[in-house]
């Protein structure tokens, strides 16, 4: 069974994650985690859309189809929201000063 892992990196005030999925031979790296959710969305994405283009082709009900063709564009809309949520960036400037006023004291 793969093992999964955890890193994190500073980058411009920020923690960003990476994941590594460790196998018995190789092992997977990939930089931010947010990637990987656009990733899989993005291929959600496709097979859902070829999904509703088969059930078009086939002779079965026309709401199948219809229902793939829905869930592909709310997958579509998934991946704006987020990149969104990948670039925002929250800051507690007063934690940040109680623990820089902890620290000098």
């Amino acid at each position: 069974m793969p093992q999964i892992k955890r890193k994190s990196h500073e980058v411009e005030a920020a923690l960003e994650e990476d994941v590594e999925i460790q196998g018995k031979r190789f092992r997977l790296y990939f930089q931010n985690r947010y990637t990987i959710l656009s990733l899989a969305v993005d291929l959600l994405t496709g097979f859902f859309y070829i999904l509703g283009s088969v059930a078009a082709l086939i002779p079965i009900p026309d709401r199948v189809g219809m229902y793939f063709y829905l869930t592909g564009s709310i997958f579509l809309t998934i991946r704006p929201i987020l990149r969104i949520i990948k670039n925002i960036f929250i800051y507690d400037d007063l934690k940040v000063e109680k623990a820089n006023k902890s620290a000098s004291k």
